[in-house]
């Protein structure tokens, strides 16, 4: 692209320069992982999230994380970062999977300097402009789906404190995401988190006996346990982007999409699939629907961010399997609790470049949105042609690789 990237950014140090997919040389060792133990008679459950952030022993600069699970409903990030505050702490590192409109409240955490540095896959809202506005101390880091787990599991990005809001959880801290009135489906971002953090603290509105059924992220990962009156609104999983759109050229341009699939050779039996939230891309998914059916095809699995789109795909057998990382509205979250066939994984399982085989290196086709394509095809996701914020990559690079068409 004829752009000069730094080999070194002040506050993060040294950084690789991007080439092109697959120019690495992996790491031969994972981090390691903390070691802790729990005796007999232990109690994981504290009084307040108070007094779970003084057991964690978080100080000044340290790295809290956060799922993103319950989107734009989510209370759990604001809720953790006021006890933070109100405990005197300061230059924290939020390492969020994503940030929603809903996170406002702390942009007044960065004007007084409790937040310093931002971590995350995407961002949008008052958080997003603010650090688009230069308001934060330090550089925002923006990563994929697949590169936060990439980050955690080889030491680059270090977790002092996961706080992991668990929709239902027992006292020995085995949580899932598919039951109690928070109920936000796949937990997939929690997991490297849960297994690479110094402490780990569950917070939950449904504590139930020991043991859960389904376990999402097991207790053997996770320190303390809080109660809270209210995790979030499952309602906001339903943010802005998870609607199909209406606009007409939004759906012409899907179905044209379908048509491309179509003279690729791709839409035939065994066709795998991801699909994004954004408008235009749920679209595809109706698209390809019409032409499954009328061709009497079976794909054989779905991945990505389920929608109801892949749910009601499934239960008409167009697809053997669903492969969730996160739940996009209320029809996935009930379909990962009730068929077996629909399959809750992990992020570093879904788009990870450094393990074994990553899902997306599966996929046939993979349809998302973006802000802006130029001639050459690079892609933004981002930012608008302003400059602002207006999302992030998530998936998107993670999928583009591992995708035969994309």
């Amino acid at each position: 692209m004829k752009r000069i990237l730094p080999s070194y950014i002040e506050h993060l140090g040294e950084v690789t320069p991007f080439t092109y997919a697959w120019d690495m040389t992996p790491p031969t060792h994972l981090a390691p992982r903390y070691c802790s133990f729990s005796k007999p008679g232990n109690n994981k459950l504290l009084p307040n999230l108070r007094e779970a952030i003084r057991q964690s022993d978080l100080r000044d600069g340290g790295t809290v994380s956060f799922h993103h699970h319950l989107r734009n409903g989510d209370y759990v990030m604001n809720m953790v970062m006021q006890e933070i505050a109100a405990l005197g702490l300061k230059d924290i590192r939020v390492a969020a999977s994503s940030i929603f409109p809903i996170h406002a409240p702390l942009v007044d955490l960065i004007r007084s300097g409790v937040i310093t540095a931002i971590d995350t896959n995407y961002m949008v809202g008052p958080v997003a402009e603010a650090v688009a506005h230069g308001l934060l101390h330090k550089p925002a880091v923006m990563r994929s789906h697949g590169g936060r787990p990439r980050a955690i599991e080889t030491g680059v990005l270090k977790i002092d404190v996961a706080f992991i809001a668990a929709p239902t959880a027992d006292v020995g801290g085995n949580i899932n995401g598919v039951h109690g009135p928070s109920a936000c489906g796949s937990l997939g971002y929690a997991v490297a988190d849960s297994q690479y953090a110094k402490t780990v603290i569950a917070i939950t509105d449904n504590l139930i006996p020991f043991p859960i059924a389904p376990i999402s992220i097991p207790g053997t990962n996770v320190d303390y346990v809080v109660v809270v009156s209210k995790l979030g609104d499952p309602k906001g999983i339903i943010s802005g982007t998870t609607r199909i759109t209406k606009d007409p050229l939004g759906l012409m341009l899907a179905e044209t999409a379908t048509k491309i699939v179509q003279g690729a050779g791709l839409l035939k039996e065994g066709l795998s699939l991801q699909t994004g939230a954004g408008g235009a891309s749920l679209a595809v998914a109706a698209f390809m629907r019409q032409e499954m059916i009328k061709r009497k095809i079976q794909g054989s699995f779905a991945l990505g961010g389920v929608t109801g789109y892949f749910v009601q795909m499934l239960k008409e057998g167009l697809f053997q399997r669903i492969l969730d990382i996160q739940c996009f509205d209320l029809d996935a979250v009930e379909s990962l609790r009730d068929n077996p066939n629909h399959i809750e994984g992990c992020a570093s399982f879904y788009a990870n470049p450094l393990n074994k085989g990553a899902a997306v290196n599966y996929l046939d086709v993979m349809i998302l949105g973006a802000t802006e394509i130029d001639t050459n095809f690079n892609v933004n996701v981002t930012t608008g042609s302003d400059g602002m914020i207006m999302g992030g990559s998530g998936g998107h690079n993670d999928t583009a690789a591992g995708s035969k068409l994309s």
